[in-house]
Formats: C-alpha cells, sequence, structure tokens
C-alpha cells in the first residue's frame, strides 16, 4: 500500500503540489492525470523518495518513502528521463539496475523485451525513443518491484506497445498484488488500466475516485424555462460552462450533484434532463476550468 498523506512540495516560492491525499491499495492502480506542469512528475518524485516533501509524507506499507533504502529496493520508479548506464545493450543496463533490486528476474527481461520485438544485445543508443521506452518498461517489471511508478506512462508508444502495456501491467498486478501509479497527460490512455483515477490541476487533486465512480461527480443538465432566463437565475449552484439561449439552458454541474439537481429541479423549468459525462468530458471540464480562453482572443490583435 501506498499512503500520501497531506503532501506539499514547493521549490522556492513556487507550490508544486498542495496537500495531496491519496492511497494506493495492494493490487490497485492508481493513475494520475493532469496536464504538463500541473504536479505530476513532482508527486512521482516524493513518492519515490527523491524529494522529501516539506510537509507531510508517503508511506509504503507503513514506513516513510523518504531514505529508506530497505523499501526503495521494492520500487522502481521509470522517470520520463529514465537513465542508461553509457554505451550499454539492454542486457547489460538490466546488469546495472539488478544490483540495486534483489528479486531482479532476468527470465522475464527476456520474456517482456521478445513481447515488444527487442533484441536484449541490442545497444541502447541504437534504439528509437519508443524502443528505448520498451526496454526500460522490460527492466521496470523484471525488477519485481512491490511498487511500480511510471511517469507518462505510454509516452513514444505506437498503439500496439500501449496495448501490450497495458496487458502486461494487468498480468503483472494480478500476479504480484504490487501497488502501481501511473501518470499521463492523456487521460484516455491511462484509464484502460487503472481502477482508480486522480486529476491533478495545477498543484491540487480536484478529482480522487475510483474509475467507475467518476461521473457520479459531474451532469451534464439541460432545463427549458416557460421564459427567457438569465445567470442570476442560477445563483447558489456549482456550474460550469453555461449556455443560455431564450428559455433553454444547458451547463455542467459538479460536486454533489443530486444536491446540485434538486436546487435546480425548484427554479420552475418545465423540464429538466441530466446526463452523464464521459472521463474524457471530464478531464477536460476540470483542466479547462484554470484556462482565461478570453485571454487568447486578444493576443493577435
Amino acid at each position: 500500500m501506498i499512503e500520501i498523506k497531506s503532501v506539499t512540495k514547493s521549490y522556492g516560492d513556487f507550490v508544486a503540489i498542495d496537500d495531496i491525499n491519496i492511497t494506493v491499495d495492494d493490487s490497485s492502480v492508481l493513475g494520475i492525470a493532469g496536464f504538463n506542469g500541473s504536479g505530476k512528475t513532482t508527486l512521482l518524485n516524493v513518492c519515490a523518495g527523491i524529494y522529501k516533501a516539506d510537509k507531510g509524507s508517503v508511506l509504503l506499507d507503513g514506513k516513510d518513502a523518504f531514505d529508506n533504502n530497505t523499501e526503495r529496493a521494492n520500487l522502481f520508479y521509470l522517470s520520463d528521463n529514465f537513465y542508461f548506464p553509457v554505451a550499454t545493450s539492454i542486457k547489460t543496463a538490466a546488469k546495472f539496475y539488478a544490483t540495486y533490486f534483489p528479486n531482479f528476474d532476468f527470465k522475464i527481461l527476456q520474456s517482456v523485451c521478445e513481447i515488444f520485438g527487442l533484441d536484449i544485445k541490442k545497444n541502447v543508443r541504437s534504439l528509437s525513443k519508443g524502443m528505448t521506452k520498451q526496454a526500460a518498461i522490460a527492466i521496470a517489471f523484471a525488477a519485481k518491484p512491490k511498487y511500480l511508478l511510471i511517469d507518462e506512462t505510454f509516452d513514444g508508444l505506437d498503439p500496439h506497445k500501449k496495448e501490450l502495456l497495458r496487458k502486461l501491467l494487468l498480468e503483472y498486478i494480478n500476479d504480484t498484488g504490487a501497488s502501481v501509479i501511473i501518470s499521463s497527460h492523456d487521460l484516455g490512455e491511462i484509464s484502460g488500466v487503472c481502477d482508480h483515477i486522480a486529476i491533478i490541476n495545477g498543484k491540487n487533486v480536484i478529482l480522487n475516485c475510483a474509475i467507475e465512480d467518476v461521473s457520479e461527480h459531474f451532469r451534464r443538465v439541460k432545463m427549458i424555462f416557460s421564459q427567457p432566463v438569465t445567470e442570476s437565475t442560477f445563483k447558489g449552484i456549482n456550474y460550469r460552462k453555461i449556455k443560455l439561449s431564450g428559455r433553454a439552458v444547458s451547463m455542467v454541474v459538479f460536486g454533489d450533484v443530486q444536491s446540485e439537481i434538486q436546487k435546480l429541479t425548484k427554479l420552475g423549468a418545465e423540464s429538466i434532463e441530466t446526463n452523464l459525462l464521459t472521463l474524457e468530458e471530464v478531464f477536460s471540464e476540470e483542466t479547462e476550468a484554470v484556462t482565461d480562453y478570453e485571454k487568447i482572443k486578444s493576443i493577435f490583435k
């Protein structure tokens, strides 16, 4: 189990992540989604024990992750700039990492490389970006970690290799009971393998729940009134992206959606229709919430 407890990390005056609370159970995959620069990598670095949190802590089965060599031997962090020793083959690089991971299994390395179509004797410098990522993934699985962290998980992989990685992750979790955290700026890429999702939007977690419960936090609502209404009619409602067209209104409500819908029904609409949002729509709604699109209109004038 990985427990992220009230974690805050700053760089000087810049707060990268603020009061993050997330738990990743055994045999579970947490997907961290957010746009580039939202704090995903900082959070993974704290979880890996590379950075010390300014406030809070990360616990690996109850033990602090920072400066903990015993637990670090059970944790593999596949960062976006994964280190390969200079001028080495995949196999030689694996031998380097095997010195840090006592359960390293070269049979797993060979098998995963074969799945990806990689020759373990190939020099890493001769590999493409995607093939280099695949080699790093093979080393990560071969280390047999109890805690596996992967940053920008599917970056550089073609659609076929992405599907192979999804299947490998699911099989690994089923067989080992590992706690896994994967991150991406593309929600669609990670949603197929995660059972929980956390969306980071500018240093804060704005959604943290099981995948199947995501849509419960948002509803698209369409209403028809007997006469035209204004935005002031909906004061006190938690909504985003309201669209007014005479008597017709469309909006997205969030938070305690049942409570918000009850408030809306008391406004006297002739008809009211609610619809669930897809995971991708939720991500779009949340990340766009911090973007001022009006500023874009003035840039080139």
